[in-house]
């Protein structure tokens, strides 16, 4: 099962299966993230949005628990379970028009650390209370047990536990158990400045994701080219998102080799050298997606260097405040 978290504020909510389970609760989410390494403390990405660690790492047993008070796909994450080591918690009072709705921030709060170079990721879970609760439960619980039997009996602890869960109220989301990665990928930690980046950025972001469709086609694109089964599919994703960004339909190899160049450099040999490259790439993809032979080096070459491309144009999107346009093309061209 998997939810894509890309639905906007006036649609059906969260996309695809396990809405229905989502739907039921109204007020802050927590993502359980894996593939992150464990930051060291909670970091601010937005108003109502932040990274946190969790306090204790997360078990079968602590899952299992969880299964006991209505988590039924439980045991889909045990074998990932090690990789599971904070959350992104999401709270309802910063949920504003326009924009996303709670759950939805989250995925956004997810997208912008991609595109930091955080793609080893995936926001797998969500939940109505935090997975610290849950993480570590059994050890916690263990003791809660102790100390009933002495209380109250071990009747009255098997039978009339205190030490229980609450109801879970959430669901899987994006679970991929295998998925492709960027050689540009980070494996440091999450940082401040990577925070304080995500929080200057937020609110433009919102707005763009949630206003402009070819916006949000190329940032899905720039997300889960990685889901792709193969190199080749994952070059043909990509380039959808890139051609988004642009909304050229014609001429189609001369036109966005010559704006990336003319967006991204400065005038002169780089500038050049960056034109040449993106038409190679821009080959390399034809060639791909055409079923052509290429070599697996010269496609994951392609994958990487393509996504790349990709993310620096989003992030100029981002840092302009605005979709690229027709002004901005003539400005990098003659300005």
């Amino acid at each position: 099962m998997s939810v894509r978290l890309t639905a906007k504020r006036g649609s059906d909510g969260v996309a695809g299966q396990g809405a229905a389970e989502s739907d039921i609760h109204q007020g802050n989410w927590y993502v359980l993230v894996m593939g992150l390494p464990r930051p060291k403390q909670p970091l601010t990405l937005a108003p109502g949005l932040a990274l946190v660690p969790l306090d204790s790492p997360l078990s079968v047993f602590d899952l299992a628990a969880a299964g006991a008070v209505a988590f039924r796909e439980w045991a889909m994450l045990e074998p990932v379970s090690r990789l599971c080591t904070c959350e992104i918690g999401t709270a309802k009072d910063s949920d504003v028009v326009p924009g996303y709705d709670t759950l939805n921030r989250a995925w956004l709060a997810s997208a912008l650390l991609v595109l930091r170079g955080f793609s080893r990721h995936l926001g797998i879970a969500c939940n109505s209370y935090s997975w610290s609760l849950i993480a570590g439960h059994q050890k916690r619980g263990a003791q809660a047990f102790q100390e009933q039997v002495a209380d109250e009996g071990v009747d009255a602890a098997i039978y009339r536990p205190k030490h229980d869960l609450s109801p879970f109220k959430g669901n899987i989301l994006d679970f991929h158990a295998r998925f492709l990665v960027d050689r540009d990928a980070r494996t440091d930690p999450v940082w401040s400045g990577d925070a304080a980046w995500i929080a200057t950025h937020f609110k433009t972001f919102n707005r763009l994701a949630s206003k402009s469709e070819p916006f949000r086609l190329a940032l899905e694109a720039a997300i889960d080219w990685r889901y792709a089964k193969e190199p080749r599919l994952a070059v043909g994703r990509i380039w959808s998102g890139i051609e988004a960004v642009f909304g050229v339909t014609s001429e189609l190899v001369y036109r966005i080799s010559i704006l990336c160049a003319s967006l991204l450099e400065e005038r002169g040999e780089p500038r050049k050298a960056r034109f040449q490259a993106v038409k190679r790439l821009y080959g390399l993809r034809s060639k791909a997606v055409h079923g052509e032979p290429l070599p697996q080096e010269q496609l994951v070459s392609a994958m990487n260097d393509s996504h790349r491309l990709l993310r620096e144009l989003l992030l100029l999107t981002i840092e302009r405040g605005h979709v690229l346009g027709a002004d901005d093309f003539d400005e990098a061209l003659f300005g």
